[in-house]
């Protein structure tokens, strides 16, 4: 019968268990509904004790020292709520390290960061270049390619600004649940913005 075997799992065993637990630790030996019926039903009896925690019902054996069955509760409240909180010290902490391995995950590599470093340098260098050949040059240019430059560039600008306000919302978003400062979130992501390294845009005049 279901009922004896889970009372004598309590009695032997002198711990609280839920439904849940007996019927995992009893090797599905008896099905989840019979296990329930059978708490119930010695609980009512008197056989054995229930608390309820929340939602969640925890069944013991009862003791036959009755000061000792007083310690006992005492016991499995404080066991109950130490192990709650350690639960919840270990979910915030799996948390924090999730969101370093996903920093990590994306951050590139030492080598990769200088090879993009050295590409961006170039791009530079070559468009500085460019630029001051235009600015010393007095060859001038048809109205249709200037219309078309500008053109270009003021779609340029648009995309950067829509970009820039994309980033700028994902950033407020995540600070919402951020403890620290948003000056430790760009740190930690490896962020700059266009204040920090001096960057201005040049509208179209």
């Amino acid at each position: 019968m279901a009922s004896e075997a889970v009372l004598k799992y309590l009695v032997d065993t002198n711990r609280p268990y839920s439904c849940a637990d007996v019927t995992v630790n009893l090797r599905g030996a008896f099905g989840k509904t019979a296990i329930q019926k059978a708490l119930d039903a010695l609980s009512e009896a008197g056989k054995i004790k229930c608390k309820l925690y929340g939602k969640q019902k925890v069944y013991a054996a009862i003791q036959t020292d009755s000061v000792k069955e007083d310690e006992d509760v005492t016991d499995y409240d404080a066991l109950f709520k130490s192990l709650t909180q350690d639960l919840s010290d270990k979910t915030n902490t799996l948390k924090g390290i999730e969101i370093n391995l996903k920093n990590l995950v994306s951050t590139p590599t030492t080598t990769a960061a200088k090879t993009q470093i050295e590409e961006i340098k170039n791009r530079t260098e070559a468009i500085e270049k460019k630029l001051e050949i235009l600015k010393t040059s007095t060859e001038v240019i048809s109205v249709e390619d200037k219309k078309k430059i500008l053109g270009e560039h003021e779609k340029m600008l648009k995309e950067y600004r829509k970009r820039k306000r994309i980033c700028s919302d994902m950033l407020d978003a995540v600070l919402e649940g951020y403890p620290k400062s948003k000056k430790n979130l760009l740190e930690e992501l490896c962020i700059e913005t266009d204040e920090m390294v001096d960057f201005k845009l040049m509208a179209n005049s």
